[in-house]
């Protein structure tokens, strides 16, 4: 328990959803960020679940404890930067203790005189915070929906030291922005902030009390529509859950991709895009799905000796715009088991990370993108790992790798939707998952990612599953195997034996 914690639960007073007032006592969502700070956090979550009123209250017992603190919050207009306001204050008129000194309590600013602290709230845009001023402790509530928040949080951080704290909380507000970039780098472990995201499913509140027969109504009238199904069977939801969920969908008219902005069940859909995107799928997160080094996550359990697998792989310049990615599938079960994203490794040093990730999954085969910068990929691969098997092209008899062009493209990504919408495939990656809800057709006809936003593990992805279907069948016995001895000097014998053995070295032009 943290001290500003202590003195919340035994000093504080607040306001319930109901009206009523009671003792402040930490709710789960509260607790478990109290208890998990850094000083750069980041904090994505769902509506209402008093991630806001947490830091106020923090930042109320910081200037009533400790000497000098200048504790800002800004909020993102003007009707919050008041609701704010009013709760410190109702903190302090009715604390279970003598009242503290206050010199100055004005609509926006309150300066605690004994212990020389200063508590500012004011909202996005109205000033230039952070030019000239020292900021103990930031609070930047609903970032999301500020405007211009680079600009306007380039100043408040550099106004922060090394020691003070910076919150940056808000719901979501679509991808390719400031706040998804910043909360994706989080997510992948690539910056200072450390993410915490808190779901609806991690407020009991959020559900209603039912009669065991109104639950029993509610289980067998599960709506596939709203996923209701798949959230019964991945999350485990009560019907008291559902039936929250049900009220909660009818007030935002059935929009169902607004509900998920609002109330998101995984970080995916706190951040949702256009819902322009060609791309069914379902992110399937396990806890089993870790980083292990820079810029590679794997999940636990592979590679498996028993196991075979393949690398989808595309090339960036590595000069901080796109990324290089590579994708690693398991053919049997067909599931994502590891994923390498990078934006700064040039295409040469890059082949070497293919390679590595090649030998790591038992001499994977490897499937390469080969515009552009792919090709030196292929070279160096060629050239200096000669035992790594890199596939041609399902499209271009004889050509190492895979060109996207006009023709190809379509076909590459329409396997790829195919096997997403068909729960063929199974995924683990927030990135991942990101990138495919923002993968679009343009009204030019062009398929590719929305404006701001990557598709460069999408397109690691579909470089791998563009062989998926002839290497899954490759590990498959032949019929003339399932049947029974052969004569192995029959014609058909030979050319079932030369096709197999082929088929397992790669895809000669012969038979593409």
């Amino acid at each position: 328990m943290t001290p500003q914690r202590l003195i919340i639960e035994t000093l504080f007073r607040i306001v319930d959803k109901e009206g009523r007032d009671r003792d402040f006592l930490l709710n789960p969502v509260q607790a478990r960020l109290d208890a998990a700070l850094t000083g750069r956090d980041v904090i994505p979550k769902a509506r209402q679940e008093g991630v806001s009123t947490y830091i106020l209250a923090r930042f109320t017992a910081l200037c009533l404890s400790q000497r000098n603190r200048r504790c800002v919050v800004i909020s993102h207009d003007r009707e919050s930067t008041q609701r704010m306001l009013a709760k410190v204050r109702y903190f302090l008129e009715n604390l279970k203790c003598p009242p503290p000194e206050i010199s100055n309590l004005s609509k926006n600013e309150i300066v605690f005189s004994r212990t020389n602290s200063m508590f500012f709230i004011g909202t996005a845009g109205s000033r230039e915070f952070g030019r000239g001023d020292t900021i103990t402790n930031l609070h930047c509530s609903e970032a999301a929906y500020w405007p211009n928040p680079k600009d306007l949080t380039a100043g408040l951080f550099q106004a922060v030291p090394r020691d003070g704290e910076i919150f940056i909380e808000s719901t979501g507000n679509g991808v390719g922005n400031w706040y998804h970039r910043l909360c994706m780098r989080a997510q992948r472990g690539e910056s200072q902030w450390r993410l915490h995201f808190f779901s609806w499913l991690d407020s009991p509140e959020y559900e209603l009390d039912l009669s065991p027969s109104e639950e029993q109504e509610i289980l067998s009238s599960l709506r596939e529509e709203w996923e209701e199904p798949h959230l019964v069977e991945k999350f485990g939801l009560s019907a008291g859950r559902i039936a929250w969920r049900r009220l909660k969908l009818e007030e935002l008219d059935y929009d169902l991709t607004l509900f998920k902005q609002e109330y998101p069940t995984t970080l995916d859909e706190c951040f949702q895009a256009s819902g322009r995107s060609i791309f069914r799928y379902r992110l399937t997160p396990t806890e089993e799905w870790v980083r292990t080094e820079y810029a590679l996550s794997v999940l636990l359990g592979h590679p498996r000796p028993d196991k075979q697998y393949i690398l989808g792989v595309d090339t960036a310049a590595g000069v901080g715009q796109d990324a290089s990615c590579i994708q690693v599938l398991c053919l049997d079960p067909l599931e994502q088991v590891a994923e390498w994203l990078d934006d700064r490794v040039e295409p040469d040093i890059f082949a070497g990370k293919v390679a590595l990730l090649s030998e790591m999954f038992n001499n994977a085969p490897i499937s390469v993108e080969n515009n552009n910068h792919g090709a030196l990929v292929i070279n160096v691969l060629r050239k200096e790992y000669p035992h790594l098997q890199v596939l041609t092209s399902p499209y271009t008899p004889g050509e190492y790798g895979i060109r996207t062009t006009v023709r190809t493209k379509p076909l590459l990504i329409g396997h790829l939707r195919r096997l997403l919408s068909q729960g063929d495939l199974i995924i683990h990656s927030q990135e991942l998952a990101s990138q495919l809800s923002t993968y679009i057709e343009h009204e030019n006809g062009k398929l590719g990612a929305e404006e701001g936003c990557h598709d460069d593990a999408v397109m690691a992805l579909a470089m791998a599953t563009a062989h998926v279907e002839r290497l899954r069948a490759a590990l498959l016995p032949a019929p003339s195997e399932q049947r029974g001895p052969r004569d192995p000097f029959l014609l058909d014998s030979i050319l079932d034996e030369l096709s197999r053995r082929n088929a397992r070295l790669g895809y000669p032009a012969q038979v593409l």
